[in-house]
């Protein structure tokens, strides 16, 4: 059988093609055969490393400015944590027209002609040569001497600010100038009924007691 002029021009179109996909073909397992195991090329880096000689990068830890405060610390700079506050305690002062100590003259406990008569009174005066004598009373009724208080003529102001040692309450003795009268006002002890219950009352030259709260 003849071929045909058609097939012979097709054949020999093709053929320079056909050497060249068979010699790809024969190059390609030795190629194959010549990488090294992992698939890198010879003196390659593995995958994500650096460059020989090169230094991996140094991650920079990130620090706290100077004095910068934690979230919430709240307050200025190097606060620490939150101080409780104590509560003050009551400290007695006095005007130089008295006197934190009693006087030379007065007996320890308060003589039954004092100038207070009401009924457990939580403090007493009581005259003596030199101005009076004021008295601490406790719960329990005994007395012991406070501060000694110069003659009306000598107050010029505030007198005496403390507290009662036998039962804790704050005690103050002004002078009242143009009344010519001192005020003292304290509380009475606490009880299971009150707490924190008033007691205030001004005394004139004369030693006349005129009770504001009782």
């Amino acid at each position: 059988m003849k071929r045909t002029p058609r097939l012979k021009k097709t054949l020999r179109i093709a053929a320079p093609f056909l050497l060249v996909v068979l010699l790809a073909l024969a190059i390609l397992p030795a190629a194959v055969m010549a990488q090294p195991p992992g698939g890198n090329p010879p003196g390659s880096n593995p995958p994500g490393s650096n460059p020989p000689g090169s230094n991996p990068p140094t991650a920079t830890p990130t620090a706290n400015a100077p004095n910068s405060q934690p979230p919430g610390s709240g307050g200025g700079p190097n606060n620490g944590p939150p101080q409780a506050t104590a509560t003050p305690v009551p400290v007695a002062t006095t005007a130089p027209d008295s006197s934190m100590q009693p006087h030379p003259s007065a007996p320890f406990t308060p003589p039954a002609d004092c100038i207070v008569a009401h009924a457990a009174t939580p403090v007493q005066l009581c005259s003596i040569a030199d101005g009076l004598q004021f008295y601490y009373i406790g719960a329990d009724g005994n007395g012991q001497p406070g501060p000694w208080i110069a003659p009306f003529s000598q107050l010029t102001a505030s007198v005496f600010s403390g507290a009662n040692p036998m039962t804790g309450k704050s005690v103050t003795i002004t002078y009242l100038a143009a009344d010519n009268k001192i005020r003292i006002s304290t509380y009475y002890p606490d009880t299971m009924y009150d707490t924190n219950k008033p007691y205030i009352f001004t005394v004139d030259a004369s030693n006349n007691v005129a009770y504001e709260a009782w």
